[in-house]
């Protein structure tokens, strides 16, 4: 049954904030819920978190397709019968807890087959990125409903972690995961983050848990060092109290003389490269994960990444099956770190305005919308 064949008594509708513009905010409003076929999941929004990646759309660092309903780090219950089965092969009942890939692949063409990459796939859908239009409906997360397509990976949530634990499982943590999972980890080794937002947050606990016995994050914000502190940071270095060639001289004092064995960018900050290649040893990784604006132009020493060989790896997304892992991670960690209060105030979706300019303050890790 298409949406031009529901009657007044089948028709239901959703609560969306559209995004339509930088200065303009958001239009809250009511839509129709369209019947796109069986494989679609009906998903009702429980909550949806600001990801980094939102404020530089809503800021105009980046640009968007207008109006668009933005949003893809959230978690919802299944909202209607469905033979579609979770990524595991498991099946879906309603009222089930769920997250879900933020991107949606093809698994044909060359990047999802034979570069392994299908968050790069060349009919690529990602959720809360499409233009709200017949082909885009519903596929943002601030909302009270979304349609998730075919393709998508969906997974229960574990019942021991809860909403707010495992809201940003389907972007922040699972790219990092992902990211520090390709560059490669040691245990016993030592590192640096630069940036203590989420996925900083995120990344210092999680090589914490691959046995890191130096994990040092560098922010400009001491608040978040000192959440930094509470999941797993060893050290913390506040840049506007210390020089970046006063830290790379604390951090050769923490290795014996040689520098860090892994660097990871996580600020989106032009200086946080060239000093990161500057404090890595030699021999050493230096992963890039926090620049997702156009034109974030950095400039660094090429001659210190060629004469120390250094690696330079970047990733943007995540391979949907690391959700699992970024799942089973929160279950199995969640007795060690406070991932609920990484998010701060919950809004309702009528009051996004004001969520987004309390997400700009920086005064919390998450913002969140409560539908």
């Amino acid at each position: 049954m298409t949406l031009q064949h529901q009657t007044k008594e089948t028709l239901k509708f959703a609560q969306v904030a559209r995004f339509q513009g930088v200065g303009v905010g958001f239009e809250i409003s009511m839509c129709p819920i369209p019947y796109l076929g069986a494989d679609v999941v009906p998903i009702k929004i429980t909550l949806a978190a600001l990801c980094g990646s939102e404020l530089h759309t809503f800021a105009g660092r980046r640009a968007a397709a207008l109006p668009c309903v933005l949003g893809h780090e959230a978690v919802g219950t299944v909202a209607g019968p469905t033979e579609v089965r979770t990524a595991d092969g498991k099946p879906l009942r309603v009222g089930e807890r769920v997250t879900w890939s933020m991107t949606v692949s093809c698994g044909a063409c060359s990047y999802c087959e034979a570069r392994n990459l299908p968050q790069k796939c060349e009919r690529l859908f990602k959720y809360g990125h499409a233009q709200d239009n017949e082909n885009g409906a519903l596929s943002g997360g601030f909302a009270t409903d979304i349609l998730l397509r075919p393709g998508t990976a969906i997974y229960r949530i574990p019942d021991s972690v809860t909403d707010t634990e495992a809201v940003s499982a389907n972007c922040a943590l699972s790219t990092v995961i992902n990211g520090l999972n390709a560059i490669g980890t040691q245990s016993g080794a030592t590192a640096v983050v630069h940036g203590a937002g989420m996925l900083g947050i995120y990344a210092a606990c999680y090589l914490r848990e691959q046995s890191y016995r130096v994990v040092a994050v560098v922010d400009k914000n001491p608040r978040r060092l000192q959440v930094a502190e509470q999941f797993g940071a060893t050290h913390t270095f506040h840049t506007d109290s210390i020089s970046p060639i006063e830290i790379g001289d604390m951090l050769k004092q923490l290795t014996e003389g040689h520098g860090v064995a892994l660097a990871v960018e996580v600020s989106g900050a032009p200086s946080a490269l060239p000093a990161l290649i500057d404090w890595v040893t030699i021999g050493g990784k230096c992963l890039t994960l926090g620049y997702v604006y156009p034109e974030a132009n950095v400039s660094f020493d090429a001659h210190q990444l060629v004469t120390k060989c250094v690696t330079l790896r970047g990733l943007h997304n995540y391979h949907p099956d690391t959700l699992g892992r970024a799942l089973r991670f929160l279950e199995a960690t969640r007795e060690r770190y406070p991932f609920a209060t990484l998010v701060g105030k919950s809004y309702p979706l009528s009051e996004i305005d004001s969520a987004f300019a309390h997400a700009i303050r920086q005064d919390a890790i998450r913002i969140a919308i409560r539908p």
